[in-house]
């Protein structure tokens, strides 16, 4: 790649701002423009990239080698149009990543839920057995307290994004497929649309496939035709290649025994909660394992791992309370996160707030959000709807999230349509054990969790 210059539309995506980390790290002069001012722009400034916010059409000069746009950029974009009209070079993200990869043994985490935490989970042991990995994903890894990092091994670990069919368009040699449920209901018709998507994606692989029974089942897989190995996990499944038993949990961690085949291999920390996280460590192990990495260097790794931002994070912890932030925003999803906060053996209350994600996600997916609050939680919450590449009414928003907060669970759930309105309610809410807040969603509630957290302190 002999180019020098790189302008990124919607540098402050989190994937975008990986990407324009990649170029810095190859000395190109990156410029980049956001429609608003994050933790990643900010972050990128600090860098010495140049950074618009809101989209110009005079940022796009004729000097430029390549113009990267992201996903959620439309194609009526001023900027991408001038690019276009001067006939520059124009990557999407998955191109960019494509291009980025070429010369690596590529491994992407594929799946509705948890590609961010197995990516980051296999980044986290391939590092730790010294294979030193590349890595762009779609989280903060706090290990490497980054999205991304260039290292000098032959491993190139990728977030795979079924958004816009992403992972389709650049080789991955080694895939994880964590669980199908249906999403973007902006992209797919339905979920038939989607398994054909994950089949072609599995069709793609040239090494290896980790997942589990349900998948198989679901993309009507027959693994004797795949010219590839395939291994499955699972906890408490004895027909799992990799199967986690004699699960216990003790604080903020997880302890359980590795099976291996069948054959008992040692005991391992995992310092998160959840199957699904464990379920996610197994297919992290299984990706080392099958690159010759042993159990052992993978076990230390394991329990050294930190997490990754925004997924079940701790922003604030003292006598009295505890902040724990989360992205997850899909049904199932939250289900899952909420369960994590009811199973912690504390006499704290228990305070959930939720932002729902997408005008369309949610009215498209609204029957399966029906009790999925009903843990055993002190008090519920809805926050507005999260508005993304939605031109919606604030009438119609309001009214989903009402209809919402009706259908999220059998006890009382609050609704609140301004951040102050859930402000005056958090600092009213008191409690003589002390309480354990957890906010949920994939928009803008973790910053201003973060925002009310310093406020706190």
């Amino acid at each position: 790649m002999d180019n020098k210059k790189i302008h990124i539309i919607g540098i402050g995506g989190i994937a975008m701002s990986a990407i324009a980390k990649y170029f810095l790290s190859l000395n190109y002069e990156v410029t980049g423009s956001d429609l608003q001012e994050n933790e990643l722009v900010t972050d990128l400034k600090s860098k010495g990239v140049e950074i618009t916010i809101g989209h110009q059409q005079s940022n796009i000069t004729a000097d430029l080698d390549k113009v990267i746009f992201s996903d959620a950029i439309p194609q009526e974009n001023v900027e991408l149009k001038a690019a276009k009209d001067k006939n520059l070079d124009i990557l999407n993200r998955s191109d960019a990543l494509a291009l980025i990869t070429h010369n690596n043994r590529v491994i992407s985490a594929a799946g509705t839920h948890g590609k961010t935490s197995t990516s980051a989970l296999i980044a986290q042991l391939l590092d730790g057995a010294g294979a030193e990995p590349s890595f762009i994903i779609g989280g903060i890894v706090n290990n490497f307290a980054s999205n991304f990092a260039i290292k000098d091994g032959d491993y190139f670990v990728l977030e795979g994004d079924e958004y816009q069919r992403s992972f389709l368009k650049y080789r991955t040699d080694v895939g994880v497929v964590t669980n199908i449920e249906f999403d973007h209901p902006d992209i797919y018709d339905d979920l038939d649309d989607m398994l054909a998507a994950y089949q072609e994606y599995v069709a793609g692989l040239t090494e290896y496939l980790v997942t589990n029974d349900q998948v198989i089942e679901q993309l009507n897989l027959i693994i004797s035709d795949l010219d590839i190995r395939v291994d499955t996990v699972g906890v408490n499944d004895s027909a799992a290649t990799f199967n986690a038993v004699d699960i216990e949990e003790e604080e903020l961690s997880s302890f359980f025994t590795l099976e291996y085949e069948g054959e008992e291999i040692d005991r391992f920390k995992l310092p998160a909660l959840g199957e699904y996280n464990i379920k996610h460590a197994l297919e992290a192990i299984a990706v080392g394992y099958y690159f010759g990495f042993s159990f052992e260097e993978m076990k230390d790794a394991l329990a050294k791992f930190m997490g990754v931002k925004r997924r079940f994070e701790t922003l604030y912890q003292d006598q009295e309370q505890i902040i724990i932030s989360d992205y997850a925003h899909h049904p199932s999803e939250v289900k899952a996160v909420v369960d994590n906060l009811a199973q912690i053996e504390s006499n704290k209350d228990k305070v959930v707030v939720f932002q729902p994600h997408q005008y369309l996600r949610t009215k498209r997916l609204l029957d399966e959000y029906e009790n999925i609050l009903n843990q055993d939680v002190t008090e519920r919450a809805i926050f507005r709807i999260y508005k993304v590449r939605e031109q919606v009414e604030e009438e119609e928003l309001v009214q989903l999230g009402a209809e919402l907060s009706q259908e999220i669970s059998e006890q009382t759930v609050h609704y609140f349509n301004s951040y102050p309105e859930l402000e005056e309610w958090l600092n009213d809410y008191k409690s003589e054990q002390g309480v354990i807040y957890l906010f949920l969603g994939a928009g803008d509630i973790d910053q201003w969790g973060r925002e009310w957290v310093q406020k706190l302190e």
